[in-house]
């Protein structure tokens, strides 16, 4: 149930903050917005003016069902506020921004800049989008965002709409036409997935060989599921991290799962869906509750799991820290008194527990650490931004799916009775742990 996080053996701090999470609804109840200046010189003010009503027709009705107010920044400072529509991307700005869903596509030149790796048409483009500024803790609100727009992309309500601004735009510019839910200026857009490479890593009950060296698992399940949306026949093949790890840094087009999401991998990897969550924390018995992990006395031992990122945490924080070669050898030497903590996760616990022998749920959450999220993500490096438009696009249909969620139903049942492991789901994405 656990996710190496490293994208090598060096250990690093994950960076899904459990506060930003915690108030993800919050400070998403309001975002200022402002329409980013840059559009092509040879579009006129008046169509100038229906692109920008429709784009934040576009963001608005994607999120009008979600209790998330937008309203226009009165800051004058250029680019202060938290979204700003119509953002061309480009070689500058490329890592200042979450990229939250394209909206136009315009052939570029001498006066606006081309997006990177942005498709093989014959003309180069630029690529405007809804843009959320980077800041700290605002990975989640990214998140949803591009998740809230791409279920919205799929409805008929953003179809009619769409068509409308086309039909609009076409006296001027004939070659519009809506591709991966963006309206392109310069004709049709290509995104080429035949050298997609599919490699998942070995996750118990989420992506693990099963008979015949079939992957089996709600996350392989789902990766098909995608697959088979944009009519892809890509086998999915299994190998360890450390070698994920290298062909994800070094070659386009692989589509990896389940990757561990922290601030050193976005220049690697390209964001296309969250698959769970695990939260992290310190587990122990007939101990007090802590409230933070530095108020955990240092005479605690912890164990945790032999090249672990919790390890060098773990020593960080001055405790004496003993490493294990499974889950089930760390929870025996929490039952065996052998050490006073485990640092993992209540997913690790259950999987590591056998109720049979003991009382698993007398092993409780004593302080929490983090959340971490588990992605499906595609390489950064030379790949086409607009195929992770088009998983993007198809992630968020297969979601939404009665398949899909009918196999979600399946996987959690069993999960629950087989193994007794505390999870609930939101949003088609596993959460390892009780919702209470």
């Amino acid at each position: 149930m656990e996710i190496r996080e490293g994208i090598s053996s060096v250990a690093f701090t994950v960076i899904v903050c459990l506060c930003a999470l915690w108030n993800f609804s919050v400070r998403a109840q309001a975002l200022t917005y402002s329409h980013a200046q840059g559009l092509p010189s040879t579009i006129s003010p008046s169509e100038k003016q229906s692109i920008q009503s429709y784009s934040l027709t576009v963001f608005k009705n994607a999120l009008s069902k979600n209790g998330i107010d937008l309203t226009p920044a009165t800051n004058t400072i250029p680019n202060s506020a938290d979204v700003l529509i119509n953002l061309i991307r480009d070689e500058k700005n490329e890592d200042s921004y979450y990229w939250i869903t394209p909206l136009f596509a315009f052939e570029c030149g001498d006066k606006i800049s081309c997006t990177p790796n942005a498709g093989s048409q014959t003309t180069t483009i630029a690529v405007s989008y809804i843009a959320l500024s980077k800041s700290e803790g605002v990975a989640n609100i990214a998140e949803r965002l591009s998740e809230l727009t791409a279920q919205y992309k799929g409805s008929d309500d953003f179809i009619v709409l769409a068509d409308a601004m086309r039909d609009e735009l076409k006296p001027l510019f004939p070659r519009t036409v809506l591709t991966f839910g963006t309206l392109s200026l310069a004709g049709e857009l290509h995104a080429n997935t035949d050298n997609l490479w599919v490699i998942a890593d070995n996750v118990p009950l989420f992506s693990e060989v099963g008979e015949r060296g079939k992957l089996t698992g709600i996350a392989a399940d789902l990766v098909r599921d995608i697959l088979d949306e944009v009519t892809l026949k890509q086998d999915i093949l299994s190998a360890p991290w450390e070698r994920i790890a290298k062909e994800a840094m070094t070659k386009s087009n692989v589509l990896v799962f389940s990757v561990i999401r922290t601030n050193e991998r976005d220049s690697v990897f390209h964001w296309i869906t969250p698959i769970s969550r695990n939260l992290h924390g310190l587990y122990g018995i007939d101990k007090p509750y802590f409230n933070s992990i530095v108020d955990v006395p240092k005479s605690y031992r912890v164990g945790t799991l032999l090249e672990d990122y919790r390890y060098k945490v773990a020593v960080e924080q001055g405790f004496e820290v003993q490493a294990y070669d499974s889950w089930q050898t760390l929870v025996s030497a929490l039952i065996n008194n052998e050490i006073d903590t485990i640092f993992g996760s209540q997913g690790a616990i259950d999987f590591g527990c056998n109720p049979n022998q003991f009382k698993c749920e007398t092993i409780t959450l004593i302080s929490k650490y983090n959340i971490s999220t588990a992605y499906l993500a595609l390489s950064k490096k030379d790949t086409c931004v607009l195929v992770l438009e088009k998983l993007k696009l198809a992630a968020a249909d297969v979601k939404m799916s009665d398949k899909f969620n009918e196999q979600l139903i399946s996987w959690s049942d069993m999960v629950s009775q087989e193994y007794g492991i505390a999870h609930h789901t939101e949003h088609g994405v596993v959460h390892l742990w009780n919702p209470n």
